[in-house]
C-alpha cells in the first residue's frame, strides 16, 4: 500500500498509527500541500478533493478520508480496535464524527494557520472563536479521560488513533497549553508508551 501523505499532517498520522499498531508496510509518498502539489491532475485522479492523505492500495483502488480509511483497515484487517459489541462501536463512532465538527476544525486549522504563514485577515477575525471552541472539546476529552484510560473504556480503540494526532500537537502555533488538562497528557504518556507507536514524523 502507498500512503499519499504530508509529514506534519495530523490526518495523515492517523492512518500511520493505525498501520503501526496492525503491523502493516506502507511505502510513503510525499506531497507539499503548500505549494499545490496535491492539485495535480495526477493526484485528483486519486482523490477529486485535492487533499491529503490517500490511501493507494495494492490493487490501485484509492481511499481519502482519513476516519473513513481508518474504519476500512480496522474492518478489514479485523481489529479490536474496532469493538464488535455495538454499544461500544457506536461510542467510537461517536468520537470519530465529533473530531471532524468539534475537534480537527478547532485545534488542527489553528495549529497550521500559525505554523504554515497561513493566516489571512478572516483567519484572524475567525481565530478567537476558534481557539475558545478547541478549548471547550480538550475540555470534553479532559473530562472523559478523567474517569477513562482511553475514550472509549479501559481499551485503546479507533477513538483515540482518530484523535491523538492533532491532540498531541495542540500547543503548536501557540495556541493551547495541555498543561491545563492533566488527564489527557496521561493519555499521551500512555499511547506514546505503547510498543508499536511511532512519532509523527515517522513514516
Amino acid at each position: 500500500m502507498i500512503l499519499h501523505d504530508f509529514l506534519p499532517s495530523g490526518n495523515g498520522y492517523k492512518i500511520r498509527l493505525m498501520c503501526a499498531c496492525l503491523g502493516l508496510k506502507i511505502t510513503l509518498k510525499e506531497y507539499d500541500i503548500t505549494q499545490g502539489e496535491t492539485h495535480t491532475p495526477s493526484f485528483l485522479a486519486m482523490n477529486p478533493n485535492g487533499k491529503i492523505p490517500v490511501l493507494e492500495l495494492d490493487d490501485g483502488q484509492c481511499l481519502s478520508e482519513s476516519n473513513a480509511v481508518l474504519l476500512y483497515l480496522a474492518e478489514q484487517y479485523k481489529s479490536a480496535l474496532l469493538p464488535t459489541d455495538p454499544i461500544l462501536r457506536a461510542k467510537v463512532y461517536k468520537w470519530l464524527f465529533w473530531e471532524q465538527y468539534s475537534h480537527e476544525p478547532n485545534i488542527a486549522s489553528p495549529r497550521f494557520w500559525l505554523t504554515h504563514n497561513a493566516m489571512t485577515e478572516l483567519k484572524e477575525r475567525m481565530l478567537p472563536d476558534r481557539i475558545q471552541q478547541g478549548h471547550a472539546a480538550l475540555k470534553q476529552m479532559d473530562t472523559t479521560l478523567a474517569t477513562h484510560a482511553f475514550l472509549v473504556g479501559d481499551s485503546i480503540t479507533l477513538a483515540d488513533i482518530c484523535l491523538f494526532p492533532y491532540t498531541h500537537v495542540a500547543e503548536e502555533g501557540g495556541a493551547y497549553q495541555l498543561s491545563e488538562y492533566p488527564n489527557i497528557l496521561r493519555w499521551i504518556r500512555d499511547i506514546e508508551a505503547l510498543d508499536w507507536f511511532i512519532p509523527i514524523t515517522q513514516a
